[in-house]
């Protein structure tokens, strides 16, 4: 065995008292091995993994248990031997790459630093070589700012595995990556699991990527193991009623003929942890709570059926079905809101000192003539890559960027990004950390667009419209007097669609702000979202690299690839051929753990083009899996109708790419 947690419970003091963090963990992992554990946030799964490494960030007020790895009591062990297993035995990948390399320091620096602190003799060059890295000689002189996010996630995976350790904890790897390039790291990971025998526990809010990963998977949920089983047991018949929750609020590609709507727990308050400890963790919320049954003893973790689960009623909850009624998107109208045409941006990358120094790199074209449109009471989802222009084309059109181009609003051209037009235009961020000031109250904060676009307004007025349009996104009046580090993610991103509500606007762009939340908050958002777009036939520009919650969202789909259009299509034919073969790669990438469809999975290969010059040809011929011949790279694609609302910009006609593989294969929904 690897790993073996038997009974592991931690508490944090606070001013406020003791705070239970873990309660009666009990894991094992064994060589070879990696097990997913997944869970809301705040459920404690980065907790378990701090534990494990012994990097305890509160005043520890009770821990009991063991948690061994191989044959070391790692609660026992002193902080000298801790400092020599970490790295050598031990490891860890974080969430955020950026973060946990040092901005100073070159990537083959860091590897260098880490072989040499254990006394290994492999050279960094073939450790970047085994995890994928174009280059690796051209790699290691690169400094972190220089790669993309993709590349530092795997620099980082080479700094855990550079020491060959007994287990390797993986925090979070893939959230912030695009479905293809976390599609990528994914199959890096099965072939070193397959070449060195590594053990990890991967955890993870994203299900679909822990199906796909993962040997076993344990839900966790307010500190406690709820349920453990194999992913396809797990997820065909999820038992445990948090995870029935957790999986309904997951969409999947056989939604659109399903019908199936995602559900959100989010009315629900968190499991308590201090006082007392309930009988059930999830008793509080729980819709099949019986007091008689579940509240008499301690509710412990038990074998039923090939899993593991922490359920009094779990024999009669086997067959409980968490799928819900159909529910329509609002109709939106045939008036134009929005146009934007042959979009240009170029950055230059060089900073002043560079060019002193006379290191001064070549502008970067970022937006590549890219066409969208967007009409009253419509959703348009734009999807790609991770660097394709996406959040580029955000900022352009709502005046935060320089673009070259044409934008018409209403049917009439913009000639200024004045405050009129950016009233009309509002934007929300993917991090409300970010994009919410902390020193200011919510009302404040909301306060703030009513002065600036409805000068007209009152103090007396502006306190009552602060107080409506928080009802409006579905948070208490009272909230207006919080701070934005007193709420949670899926409140801040609330209060941020609050503010973009409060301007009163005819299109909100939404860049990314469903990424990096659990499943249960992002369905809480578009659930939101759609019935604010019933109430005020808003029109929404919903940007996002994942597609498979579109279908809950988005009339039309535009699918961007470095800088330009190259596919738009309504989402209710999202499951019908033909493809743009870029769409076909991004679809097939979306891990889903959906028991009714089957994924042909493709995966692409070769590298990105220079951004520094606009190709003669199409940008996606040096990946593309179904490229016919040398015109793709002098020539440049021509855009197809393949039908009226449907266009691909491809030298292979719709026809045939019609006769290609579909890229799901669905099976008759269970009676």
């Amino acid at each position: 065995m690897v790993l073996d947690i038997s009974n592991y419970s931690l508490t944090y003091g606070t001013g406020a008292g003791d705070v239970r963090i873990l309660t009666d963990i009990s894991l094992q992992i064994r060589p070879g091995e990696i097990l997913g554990l997944v869970g809301e946030s705040g459920s404690a799964k980065s907790s378990l993994a701090n534990a494990i490494m012994r990097d305890l960030p509160g005043r520890v007020t009770h821990e009991a248990g063991a948690i061994t790895l191989a044959d070391v009591d790692l609660t026992q062990a002193s902080d000298t031997h801790l400092h020599g297993m970490r790295g050598k035995r031990i490891a860890m990948v974080f969430q955020n790459a950026a973060l946990a390399l040092d901005p100073v320091q070159t990537l083959g620096d860091h590897l260098d630093e880490t072989l040499a602190r254990h006394g290994i003799a492999t050279a960094a060059h073939d450790l970047f070589a085994s995890v994928g890295l174009p280059d690796p000689a051209a790699m290691m002189a690169r400094f972190p700012h220089e790669v993309s996010g993709g590349e530092k996630q795997r620099v980082v995976l080479a700094l855990a595995l550079a020491c060959q350790p007994d287990l390797i904890l993986f925090d979070e790897p893939t959230s912030a990556l695009d479905a293809t390039t976390a599609a990528t790291l994914l199959d890096l990971l099965r072939d070193l699991k397959t070449t060195t025998g590594i053990a990890g526990l991967f955890i993870s809010h994203d299900l679909g990527t822990v199906a796909d990963i993962a040997d076993r998977v344990a839900v966790i949920y307010g500190g406690q193991i709820v349920e453990e089983a194999t992913p396809d047991v797990l997820f065909a018949d999820p038992v445990h009623p948090y995870t029935q929750s957790l999986i309904a609020s997951l969409p999947r590609p056989s939604d659109s003929r399903t019908g199936r709507s995602l559900v959100s727990n989010l009315a629900h308050a968190p499991a308590p942890r201090t006082g007392p400890l309930p009988a059930c963790i999830y008793a509080h919320q729980c819709p099949h709570h019986q007091p008689h049954v579940c509240d008499i003893a301690p509710v412990r973790a038990r074998p039923l059926g090939g899993r593991r689960i922490t359920c009094a009623r779990a024999e009669s909850l086997a067959s409980t079905s968490s799928d819900t009624t159909p529910q329509a998107l609002p109709v939106p109208d045939t008036t134009e809101a929005l146009r934007a045409t042959d979009m240009n941006a170029r950055f230059d990358g060089s900073s002043w000192l560079a060019r002193v120094l006379g290191r001064a790199t070549a502008p970067v074209l970022a937006l590549n003539g890219a066409s969208i449109t967007v009409h009253r009471g419509e959703t348009l989802g734009l999807v790609g890559e991770s660097g394709c222009g996406k959040s580029t084309l955000a900022r352009a059109l709502a005046g935060l960027g320089p673009y070259d181009g044409q934008i018409t609003l209403d049917g009439q051209p913009v000639r200024q990004i004045d405050r009129a037009y950016r009233a009309r235009v509002q934007i929300i961020f993917q991090n409300p950390d970010s994009s919410l000031n902390p020193r200011h109250s919510i009302g404040t904060i909301l306060s703030r667009p009513l002065k600036l676009y409805r000068p007209d307004l009152n103090a007396q007025q502006r306190s009552a419209e602060v107080a409506s349009i928080l009802q409006r996104v579905q948070l208490p009046g009272s909230y207006a007097m919080r701070y934005p580090h007193q709420l949670s993610g899926g409140e801040k991103q609330r209060v941020a669609i609050a503010r973009a509500l409060a301007a009163d606007p005819d299109v909100i762009i939404c860049d990314e702000i469903t990424s990096g939340l659990d499943a249960s908050v992002q369905a809480a958002i578009v659930a939101l979202l759609r019935d604010i777009q019933a109430t005020t036939g808003t029109a929404l520009i919903f940007i996002t690299h994942d597609l498979a919650i579109l279908r809950h969202l988005a009339h039309r789909i535009a699918v961007m690839y470095l800088g330009d259009i190259v596919e738009t299509r309504t989402t209710a034919t999202l499951d019908a051929r033909p493809y743009h073969p870029y769409t076909e790669a991004l679809l097939s990438s979306s891990p889903s753990i959906d028991p009714l469809s089957e994924t042909r999975r493709i995966r692409l290969s070769g590298t990105l083009p220079t951004r520094t010059t606009r190709l003669q040809g199409c940008p996606f011929a040096g990946r593309c899996q179904h490229k016919p011949d040398a015109r793709c790279d002098t020539a440049a694609p021509p855009v197809h109708d393949a039908t009226s609302d449907h266009s691909i910009a491809c030298h292979i006609p719709p026809r045939d790419l019609a006769q290609h593989a579909p890229v799901w294969t669905f099976t008759e929904t269970p009676s």
